[in-house]
């Protein structure tokens, strides 16, 4: 009967520190996600200028969030609450994403999530920085142009100085105005090309 008594007396005292430790646990493993969403507003009529960016690959806070197309937003995912680039390959006018057309883009500021939140990001002219921007968008910085060349190496993407050279940087005979041309790089006859 003794043992008895001593082993109900354990047991509560073991039943809060039990719960505390599985409460403290799950808060623990939760308290640091996040939901997020991309919302391709590119082809926003909110602006003078709309680039065609198809959104091909897309990736945030160590998620992929895959294809976006104009006008579209991408599926919730959850991710690790946090601050980050959103991280793209896009293709100038082609909802097909044809690799020759793929050129990567991101966001023009790291995005900041909080933990618990649900969030959509939207990119659209002014959010975002170009490969070899039209309107004056600020080219992308070389450290996030190699990440996105890492994350998809499959596009064999120009270096970073050369990136010029990619096909949707070139002018275009009848539709200059719309085309992504970067004046701060020009492509020459010595500049390597990409493996096929």
């Amino acid at each position: 009967m003794k043992h008895w008594a001593t082993g109900i007396a354990a047991l509560a005292l073991m039943t809060p520190l039990a719960f505390l430790f599985f409460a403290c646990g799950n808060s623990s493993i939760s308290s640091d996600k996040a939901t997020a969403a991309i919302f391709n507003d590119f082809n926003s009529t909110a602006f003078d200028f709309s680039p065609p960016w198809t959104i091909c690959q897309s990736y945030y806070l160590g998620t992929q969030f895959g294809e976006i197309a104009l006008g579209a937003t991408s599926a919730k995912k959850t991710v690790d609450a946090g601050s980050d680039y959103v991280l793209m390959v896009a293709a100038w006018a082609d909802p097909t994403c044809n690799p020759v057309n793929c050129v990567p883009i991101a966001s023009a500021d790291p995005q900041e999530i909080d933990p618990g939140q649900v969030e959509t990001i939207t990119m659209d002219v002014n959010d975002h920085q170009g490969p070899c921007p039209p309107e004056g968008v600020e080219p992308i910085p070389e450290a996030q142009y190699n990440r996105i060349a890492a994350l998809w190496p499959s596009y064999n993407f120009y270096p970073y100085a050369q990136r010029a050279q990619a096909k949707a940087c070139q002018p275009t005979d009848d539709d200059d105005d719309v085309s992504p041309t970067d004046d701060d790089a020009s492509p020459t006859d010595d500049d390597a090309s990409p493996d096929a």
